[in-house]
């Protein structure tokens, strides 16, 4: 029964895309010069391969073309038309991204009448795309727009008014940013999830969450200000390992069993530090990453007993907090923040993020009340949501691990 039920949980997770924590999105800086937009548009490459056919043209033709067919300038009822005879042109980027530009010419002054812009690239191959842009005038600081399938144009507002007028459209779109964020990312709250299905109180929920948010609220603030520089991938497959761990603690704390889920967890970290000492396949995660993992395990896992497992789970959502706080802050690293307004826009998405978890926790906690009366179902839905959770982790961690060839 439990092998076929394993079974069963390999074939599902095996067609979840490993990186479920990065959406779908894209980003542009806009300049202003009297009648003149100039764009920067870059796009991670793996993302534009969702506009492949079958023709044999380049990744970065094909992205021209598209853009060309879903992004437009106009002013008033004019078409400002692009320069360099028609063409958005291929821009050197970084490793991992396509980087396209184009220059767009307006029948009159944009200080007299705003541009139009609209932008509906991806939407039709990706509906939840979520596309940002950064439109600075000559002598204003930028202001971010934000489009999706249901607001793809924006007016622009060249004059920037009163500096109150700026901090609060900044805080407040950088607010929506975090709150999208949170609901948008898969392994959040598939982490969240994890952290809850032990608890059986509101007063324990309140601490687990604040050691969450205090962890992650630490570590994205050092990483936005420049403080800390961490490795994108390596964050991102230790969310996964926390989003297992947390998960066959739930399982140890309902078996019995953390000293085997923890012998376990070492011998495939150990399998995974000896191919990487081989090299025989190339790993994401340093040999000292997985030998700090082994040792975790080892100390945590084996030494907890049931009633321990409750008592230091707000401290360990706070250490993996840490973690999860370097994912939000890649996340706003691509979108960037305004120069002036740096900590308005930093609290907005904070606090953003926190109104966007406690809203997922309070209906986690109401769907928990209501099955609590069935205390068979509560159970046996704990038992499921800890294994599935357990598997996805897993499956996240070791294809994040090892890139493109297990994602």
């Amino acid at each position: 029964m439990r092998a076929s039920f394993l079974s069963l949980l390999l074939l599902l997770f095996i067609g979840l895309p490993a990186d479920a924590h990065n959406r779908s999105q894209s980003f542009s800086q806009w300049t202003i010069d009297n009648n003149q937009l100039q764009m920067l548009f870059t796009v991670q490459a793996r993302e534009a391969t969702r506009l492949l056919d079958n023709r044999h043209s380049s990744l970065e033709t094909v992205l021209a073309e598209h853009l060309s067919a879903t992004l437009s300038v106009t002013q008033g009822d004019a078409q400002c038309g692009l320069s360099n005879g028609n063409r958005i042109v291929p821009l050197s980027a970084k490793p991992g991204y396509l980087r396209l530009g184009a220059s767009f010419n307006c029948p009159g002054s944009l200080a007299e009448k705003p541009p139009i812009i609209q932008i509906g690239s991806f939407f039709p191959v990706a509906s939840t795309h979520v596309h940002y842009a950064r439109i600075a005038a000559a002598g204003e600081s930028a202001q971010e727009y934000l489009f999706t399938e249901s607001r793809q144009q924006h007016e622009v507002a060249l004059t920037q008014g009163h500096w109150s007028d700026s901090l609060e459209r900044d805080f407040t779109q950088y607010t929506a940013l975090g709150m999208e964020h949170i609901f948008t990312g898969v392994d959040h709250i598939a982490f969240l999830l994890a952290l809850l299905l032990m608890m059986r109180n509101l007063r324990d929920i309140i601490w687990l969450v604040t050691g969450f948010t205090l962890g992650h609220s630490i570590t994205l603030s050092l990483a936005v200000l420049g403080w800390v520089s961490p490795e994108t991938a390596i964050v991102e497959a230790l969310i996964g390992f926390t989003i297992a761990l947390v998960a066959a603690e739930n399982i140890g704390y309902r078996t019995g069993a953390n000293r085997q889920i923890a012998y376990g967890t070492t011998a495939i970290l150990g399998l995974m530090l000896l191919l990487s000492i081989s090299q025989l396949v190339t790993s994401t995660l340093p040999v000292l990453s997985l030998l700090g993992l082994i040792l975790f395990t080892l100390s945590y896992l084996p030494t907890n007993s049931n009633i321990s497992t409750l008592q230091i789970r707000p401290v360990l959502s706070l250490a993996f907090g840490l973690i999860h706080g370097f994912g939000f802050a890649a996340a706003l690293q691509e979108v960037g923040l305004p120069d002036e307004q740096l900590w308005p826009a930093l609290l907005g998405f904070n606090i953003g993020v926190e109104l966007g978890q406690l809203l997922i926790v309070v209906v986690l906690w109401i769907v928990y009340l209501k099955l609590k009366q069935y205390k068979k179902i509560t159970s046996a839905t704990a038992d499921l949501c800890s294994a599935l959770l357990c598997g996805l982790g897993l499956y996240w961690f070791i294809a994040r691990s090892y890139g493109p060839a297990f994602a």
